[in-house]
């Protein structure tokens, strides 16, 4: 639960999937069964010698173990199961501070952490002739919480075959126990609280032309319970917290080699914290084909700017009764990611590597920028490696 750094390869993963296709019959039923197994490391860079007050400067390593197995069931019935393990190391930050001559000052933890994540899905789904509806639960435990989510999605193609709704909502709860609770009043209060999520999707994809398709959606959640970080010092958070989204997509399929396809997305963000995000990202998939072979070559780039939430404040001492973070999370500042990956297709064999490189800094926001520095801003790499067979 440290720093929410279990979202991070999630949404890298969400962000590079292609959900939407120009191709009329995407609603049928997989035939094939499938396994796969993918690693991935995620490194965080140090963090600045110069600002951090502490002796610790190492930050995140998270080792991810992913197994896939996907086989069509009875009927019209298909059904995913992954499981992942995730063992992380490292140090991460305790609170960043404005010292009396202006400066921020980053305080870590001292001692490295060692900690593992077991998560395991499993999603079965009813495909239609027009359509397909599927439920999803997922168990989640590490060192210092579990959790358990349900979910249930849908898609509907509509008579003239170029236009299909979506549809999606989640619900999960969290329940911490942060390690080591003998340190701070703050981990004893946090034991044995829940975090609760609901989350709400509606979209629509549509077929422009033969070779270009767009999708749009909204999207709400509500959070409830506990949401300050127990393992920060002076992070007192609003006891909910309501999001809402607006998203857009674009294919669009070029004769170029043995294919190609320009992907355009763009992602609006807005909470009642005061965050406001843009998210704009683009990538190249080019493919060529040789015998049975196929190889894919897909570079990707993302831009990323939020404004900071209300209650961000750079104070060593806030007063205890107000709302007070110096998560850099919940700052104001700038992100791009840059990446590429690589698949090659052999018969029934996949293998895809794929490297991704994020740099956030305050002054990648562009426009609002703020002039406080936030040293505890974090730039990582994830190198993925990934194997699949489909019989």
């Amino acid at each position: 639960m440290k720093s929410n750094k279990k979202n991070v390869l999630a949404a890298l993963a969400a962000a590079a999937a292609m959900p939407i296709s120009t191709n009329s019959h995407s609603l049928a039923a997989p035939q094939d069964s499938k396994i796969g197994y993918r690693y991935s490391q995620y490194q965080e860079a140090d963090a600045p010698r110069e600002r951090t007050f502490t002796p610790t400067i190492e930050r995140y390593q998270i080792d991810v173990h992913q197994l896939h197995y996907g086989r069509p069931i009875t009927g019209n019935w298909y059904i995913n199961t992954d499981l992942q393990y995730e063992t992380l190391t490292g140090a991460s930050p305790l609170q960043t501070y404005e010292n009396t001559d202006g400066n921020s000052v980053l305080l870590m933890t001292g001692a490295s952490i060692d900690e593992q994540r077991t998560d395991l899905r499993v999603a079965p789904t009813r495909y239609f002739s027009q359509g397909s509806i599927g439920g999803s639960i997922a168990y989640s435990t590490e060192d210092d919480y579990q959790s358990i989510a349900l979910g249930l999605e849908g898609q509907l193609e509509l008579a003239d075959q170029l236009t299909t709704l979506h549809g999606s909502i989640s619900v999960s709860n969290d329940t911490l126990s942060p390690t080591d609770a003998y340190l701070s009043s703050i981990r004893q209060d946090a034991e044995g609280n829940d975090k609760r999520t609901i989350s709400i999707y509606e979209g629509i994809s549509r077929v422009l032309t033969k070779t270009s398709v767009v999708q749009a959606g909204i999207g709400y959640t509500h959070q409830s319970g506990y949401l300050s970080d127990p393992y920060k010092f002076e992070d007192r958070r609003p006891g909910q917290r309501d999001q809402v989204t607006l998203d857009g997509r674009y294919r669009l399929y070029f004769n170029v080699g043995d294919g190609a396809a320009l992907h355009l997305d763009y992602r609006y963000y807005s909470d009642d914290w005061g965050i406001r995000s843009h998210t704009i990202t683009t990538r190249w998939a080019q493919s060529w084909k040789a015998n049975q072979w196929t190889f894919n070559l897909i570079p990707s780039l993302r831009y990323y700017r939020q404004t900071a939430a209300s209650f961000y404040r750079l104070e060593q001492n806030p007063p205890d009764e107000e709302l007070s973070s110096s998560d850099a999370r919940l700052s104001t500042f700038g992100a791009l990611t840059y990446g590429i990956e690589g698949q090659v297709k052999w018969q029934r064999w996949l293998v895809s590597l794929d490297i991704q490189q994020y740099d956030s800094a305050e002054n990648l926001a562009l426009i609002q920028t703020s002039s406080t520095e936030t040293p505890a801003l974090v730039d990582y790499q994830v190198v993925s490696l990934g194997i699949e067979y489909r019989y």
